[in-house]
């Protein structure tokens, strides 16, 4: 909510997770609520949010593939604030209109859909002067097959009802009283008595108590039943379920006030059990309930995330609605758990719990093994300051693997996790000498030929080569160093056979004495005294790179020099000699730093790619193989972005050659996607942390998958990120591997030093004056965190999954409580997610909580959307192109502050419903759906004073074929659970 977005976390078959995707909903918006539906009718999901901090509604149109384009406002009118919304066919044209509930001007706002997915302001009706309408609903209280209104409203101690004519517009509103002083956050609508009409149900905040209005079927009620919820419990939001599969719907009561879940079980004259109440210890404060079968007896089990004792409270469920003794299992000190949910995360078919660790910034994963027992929990970051409050389990890139969605309240950010075959290394050993300071170049080779990967780097303050010998265990020899001379500052290095004799021979760019090194090898680790090869006056060569480059058949060497900003040609003779230098300049001030051939064109001749750092852009030379080169083609980076390295790689998986380079200022890598041609694509910039200064990169099959992944050194945070490809191009991050505090590496070298088929990697840590080996030894299923920001201030507080344009890949809603807006991402089928399109919740909305369903049948997925400020639920229909239509915004009640909604069939009429947590008025609000985008018949039950109803989930407890309703009470330190008697 507060970061106005929100973010995408995608995960693979291994539930490895991958950074988070993030769409901004619109500055200053404040989301309070979210809804999806098809409303440009493209079978698509679109998502629309009541912004109550631009006093709109959003429509973000889907693009099917788990994209949205940019938000489409619809003013409300100024200082109207939206505070819900629902979408429903209400003049039966077949596109979904949206009704706003707007608190401020104390008025619904009627948008009626069009063809394209666009809007059209019809009229506003008024709920009565300073009434603020706080939850409105839409459905059929008359039987006449046209949508009608109830609305709750905050100060006019009623339940307001408009009658919906066939041209979509309403007759007068019809009143009930709930009471002096009685201030509604959310109602319900069902059919509590059975006579085949809609009822309402509303919890009354001030009252303590859920009042329950029967409905005759012609659009008129009756108060029918008042339930007392207990002193100072404030019932506040409210939802339905059968429970105990008795065919009759029991009640969920968010209790504000006590802080707990009330379940109230229903008979046939609407009457309510007194709730189950179960203590989950002295001041848990129980923040997040998950339900699920954790022993696999085929009863319902509960978990609670505690924040004030810093535990999970299990209860296995005994099949009657009741729970045997908890089971405690702490999650660490101070770590205040916000969120807990379940899933199989290692696809062993045995559930496993996740849990966000706000105040530790980080989740939690507990493996499950399928009897009632758990692993030790597995710890992933989300990042410094990032205070995760929702996670959600989905498969975002449809490879049959659990993919994390993290709601990142503290950063304005959506992170995700995707699960992959992530490669994990260990700091092995750390290799020094008095002799040898600041590494500048590290490579591999069998130096001694005795099929044991040895180490070759350069050292720039010492002026010399050193050389570790691997004995083929991951241990060195000590290192052997090679001086290069007085005044010498060797930068680059390469390793070859110049001279056919089977034995490795080194290169090294000198740049302070302006020259190409040659050190001959002689097979068993030494080498001879050195041969030096001028690049001209004030060259300064900076690297170097080896090739055939007149196809006869000897090496050759190219040079980057630096300091003359051009391009050096040394021909090879074959037996270690070289001719005289040519040159090809790189631009005036270019001071090019890294050199690399490769046949960019495929025209089996050498081709050149020089990183120009001070110009900020790549050179490429086309070679024409007989050791010449056309002049320089650039490719800019990026202003001022002072790129330190690049590699050339087939990366896409499309036979042609792409250049990554590594841009040190701007803290991303740049991917040059090329033709085939020789030419390549504008770069596309890719983030590598902020303060990264990434200095180095490289690819390599880090993980044994046959997809190259690509490495990347940042010199800045002092570690080593790895990005392992996946398919299409796409890549997932790893996590991140220290390489030493103030370290600063600078470059690295792959190989398997210990001979275990894993790739291992050598790293030089320039100012730390070492060279660290890391060794690979296994895999995980997550690796780093992906993030997306979401907008400055956004404080997204919740989010959803859905396929809000129809294409079958994951997209994602985010309640953005800050901007009063909700934010649509729609993703491509590969963790990738488009901009963020937002929809307002009406301002001032704050919206909380968000819930995706079809409520009108239409095969379309549509949001529901808590907003916690206006006291009020936003229902928007998606047209299933990805955009959105704000239906209708019902009232939670008065100072309700409804904070988490969820959908279920509760009077098993196979229409989706809502109930609410309404923590202000310590009650649960249920709202019933009549199938058309539209609810009514609200029911509020009261759950007693200062319960302080915080969060709900629903499940079938006692097995009776009705969804009951389990309510986290933060005040009570209790869980509520609401069972429907008949």
């Amino acid at each position: 909510m507060g970061s106005d977005n929100v973010g995408i976390i995608l995960a693979d078959t291994n539930q490895i997770f991958a950074n988070v995707t993030i769409y901004s909903t619109g500055i200053g918006s404040s989301p309070l609520w979210v809804a999806v539906g098809d409303v440009n009718n493209d079978k698509k999901l679109d998502i629309i949010s009541a912004n109550s901090g631009t006093n709109s509604v959003g429509v973000l149109l889907g693009h099917g593939d788990g994209t949205f384009d940019i938000v489409v406002t619809y003013s409300t009118g100024v200082g109207n604030n939206p505070r819900s919304v629902a979408v429903g066919y209400i003049n039966n044209d077949n596109y979904l209109d949206i009704v706003t509930g707007n608190y401020y001007s104390s008025s619904l706002l009627i948008l009626h859909g069009d063809v394209n997915g666009t809007f059209r302001l019809v009229t506003v009706f008024s709920t009565g002067y300073d009434s603020g309408p706080t939850s409105i609903t839409l459905a059929d209280f008359n039987s006449d097959n046209h949508l009608d209104i109830a609305v709750t409203t905050l100060s006019a101690n009623n339940i307001g009802i408009f009658l919906g004519y066939d041209d979509g517009n309403f007759g007068p509103e019809m009143s009930y009283s709930t009471e002096t002083n009685s201030a509604s956050y959310s109602l319900i609508v069902a059919d509590f008595n059975h006579d085949n009409q809609l009822d309402i149900a509303t919890p009354i905040f001030t009252n303590d108590e859920v009042v329950i209005y029967f409905g005759y079927g012609n659009g008129s009620f009756q108060l029918a039943r008042t339930y007392s919820t207990g002193f100072g419990s404030r019932p506040y939001d409210i939802a339905v379920a059968d429970f105990n599969n008795d065919t009759q719907l029991e009640i969920v009561v968010g209790l504000y006030g006590s802080g707990t879940v009330a379940i109230l079980t229903q008979y046939l004259a609407a009457k309510f059990t007194n709730q189950a109440i179960y203590s989950t210890g002295s001041a848990p404060q129980p923040y997040s309930i998950a339900i699920a079968d954790l022993n696999n007896d085929s009863r319902s089990d509960i978990v609670i995330a505690n924040s004030g004792t810093d535990n999970l409270h299990i209860g296995f469920g005994l099949g009657n609605g009741t729970f045997g003794s908890p089971m405690i299992y702490p999650t660490g000190v101070d770590s205040r758990r916000q969120y807990v949910i379940t899933g199989d995360i290692n696809n062993d078919h045995n559930l496993d719990i996740i849990i966000a660790n706000s105040k530790h910034d980080s989740i939690s994963m507990i493996m499950g093994y399928g009897n009632g027992s758990f692993s030790n929990k597995m710890l992933y970051s989300t990042g410094d300051g990032s205070y995760p409050s929702v996670v959600i389990i989905s498969d975002l890139n449809n490879d049959n693997r659990s993919d994390l969605i993290i709601v990142n309240e503290g950063t304005d950010s959506i992170a995700t996790l995707v699960e992959y075959d992530y490669a994990v290394f260990k700091t092995h050993q750390k290799y020094s000498s008095a002799n040898n300071l600041m590494p500048t170049a590290v490579v591999t080779a069998d130096f001694n030929n005795d099929n044991y990967l040895d180490i070759g780097a350069t050292f720039i303050n010492s002026g010399n080569v050193g050389i570790l010998l691997g004995c083929g265990n991951a241990s060195f020899g000590v290192m052997m160093t090679y001086p290069t001379g007085i005044g010498s500052f060797p930068i680059g290095l390469a390793v070859n056979d110049f001279n056919s004799d089977g034995r490795i021979d080194i290169a090294v760019a000198d740049y302070g004495t302006d020259n190409v090194i040659i050190l001959m090898g002689y097979g068993n680790g030494s080498f001879a005294n050195m041969m030096y090869f001028s690049t001209g006056r004030n060259s300064g060569p900076f690297s170097v790179a080896l090739a055939d480059l007149n196809r006869d058949g000897c090496l050759d060497i190219a040079v980057a020099n630096s300091g003359s900003d051009s391009v050096g040609i040394l021909l090879g003779y074959g037996n270690g000699n070289f001719a005289t230098i040519m040159t090809y300049p790189t631009g005036v001030g270019s001071f090019p730093v890294v050199i690399i051939i490769s046949d960019l064109n495929k025209d089996n001749c050498s081709d050149i790619v020089v990183v120009n750092r001070d110009t900020s852009n790549i050179g490429i030379f086309l070679g024409y193989g007989n050791g010449s080169f056309a002049n320089q083609v650039t490719y800019s980076i990026g202003r001022y972005t002072s790129p330190w390295s690049a590699v050339v790689s087939d990366v896409n998986n499309d036979d042609k050659l792409d250049i990554v380079t590594a841009n040190y200022n701007t803290g991303t890598i740049g991917l040059f996607d090329g033709y085939g041609n020789g030419t390549f694509h504008k770069m596309k910039a890719y983030s590598t942390g902020t303060g990264s200064l990434p200095r180095y990169v490289t690819v390599g099959d880090m993980n044994n998958d046959n997809r190259l992944d690509i490495i990347v050194v940042n010199y800045g945070t002092n570690d080593v990120i790895i990005y392992f490809g996946y398919e299409n191009g796409i890549y997932y991050e790893g996590k991140p591997y220290s390489t030493g505090n103030k370290s600063n590496p600078i470059c690295l070298t792959i190989g398997d030093f210990n001979n275990d088929r894993r790739s291992d990697f050598a790293i030089a840590n320039y100012m730390m004056k070492e060279i660290g080996i890391f060794l690979g030894y296994g895999s995980e299923r997550f690796g780093g965190l992906a993030t997306y920001d979401v907008g400055s201030g956004s404080e997204p507080h919740a989010a959803a999954i859905g396929d809000f344009n129809s294409d079958g890949k994951s997209d994602i809603v985010v309640a953005n409580y800050g901007m009063d807006n909700v934010g649509i991402l729609l993703g491509d089928g590969y963790t990738n997610f488009k901009n963020t399109i937002t929809y307002s919740t009406g301002i001032g909305s704050a919206p909380c909580s968000v819930a995706v369903e079809d409520f009108n049948n239409d095969n379309h997925s549509d949001i529901v959307v808590a907003n916690c400020k206006t006291n009020n639920l936003s229902i928007l229909i998606g047209y299933g192109n990805g955009t959105f239509a704000i239906a209708a915004t019902y009232s939670t009640g008065d100072r309700s502050h409804p904070t988490t909604v969820v959908t279920g069939d509760f009077n098993n009429d196979n229409l989706m419903d809502i109930v609410v947590a309404n923590f202000g008025t310590n009650n649960v609000f249920l709202l019933y759906g009549y199938g058309n985008g539209s609810f009514g018949n609200e029911e509020s039950y009261p759950l007693g004073y200062n319960y302080r109803p915080y969060t709900i989930a629903i499940n079938d407890f006692n097995q009776d074929g009705w969804m009951d309703i389990i309510v986290g009470c933060y005040g009570t330190d209790d869980v509520e659970i609401l069972m429907k008697m008949c």
